[in-house]
């Protein structure tokens, strides 16, 4: 039987990369309508006051340690089948709103808000990383469902995406902790140019990144072999 592909589908088993790029679509369009919406809640907003005034009092390596375990707890649950994804949705409703209120405070519109977070790149590493986590638990529960014995061979894909989002969201974590060191410690100019002078690092990285999930996920990159031809087509 020849091999049947479609955008989103090899032999009837959905792609990962294909799923990734939904979920991150998916991710940042709910960022951009969420955020863009104004919203006002004092208590939210004190709240992320004292977690922001908790954070500034840490070290370089406390912050990193700090945000990065908190990040990760969320990652690792949307891993989880069906909650995940109910997760992942109610996070990415969430994460925006509160940056909305907060910018809704001092009388920022929510949308700059969230623009003025893409300059730093430990945003769209961040978020990559939670679409990486729905991504694979979609993948995985499909297959197990389809198939045991497919969901068998395929677990080390499972175990590697999981390592690779540990990852991604340890390097976002130490990209947004140095950021909040500069917005801390320079003065401006400074406090605004070197969070996006991370860049200069942050491309290489991001571009490892790539090449990892690409080697992780190897199999769907690899040209399905043609069709043979059907003996009638000798007759």
């Amino acid at each position: 039987m020849a091999d049947e592909e479609t955008f989103f589908s090899r032999n009837g088993f959905l792609k990962m990369r294909r799923l990734f790029l939904l979920a991150f679509i998916i991710e940042m369009a709910i960022y951009f309508i969420v955020s863009s919406i104004p919203y006002s809640n004092p208590a939210l907003v004190s709240s992320l006051k004292s977690t922001q005034d908790t954070v500034a009092g840490l070290s370089l390596v406390g912050m990193i340690f700090y945000i990065f375990p908190h990040n990760l707890l969320i990652a690792t649950l949307e891993f989880i089948p069906v909650a995940g994804q109910a997760l992942f949705v109610l996070s990415t409703i969430q994460t925006p709103l509160a940056l909305s209120a907060s910018a809704y405070s001092v009388g920022i519109p929510g949308i700059l808000a969230f623009i003025s977070l893409l300059l730093i790149p430990d945003t769209l590493i961040e978020v990559s990383a939670y679409a990486l986590a729905t991504a694979t638990s979609i993948y995985m529960f499909q297959i197990l469902v389809k198939s045991r014995t497919e969901f068998g061979a395929k677990v080390w894909k499972f175990i590697y995406m999981y390592l690779l989002t540990v990852l991604v969201l340890f390097i976002a974590g130490t990209f947004e902790s140095v950021a909040i060191k500069f917005s801390l410690t320079e003065n401006y100019p400074n406090n605004a140019i070197y969070p996006l002078m991370l860049w200069i690092p942050a491309i290489p990285v991001i571009y490892l990144l790539i090449r990892l999930f690409r080697h992780i996920n190897r199999d769907e990159y690899q040209k399905a072999p043609e069709p043979l031809p059907d003996i009638m087509d000798f007759q």
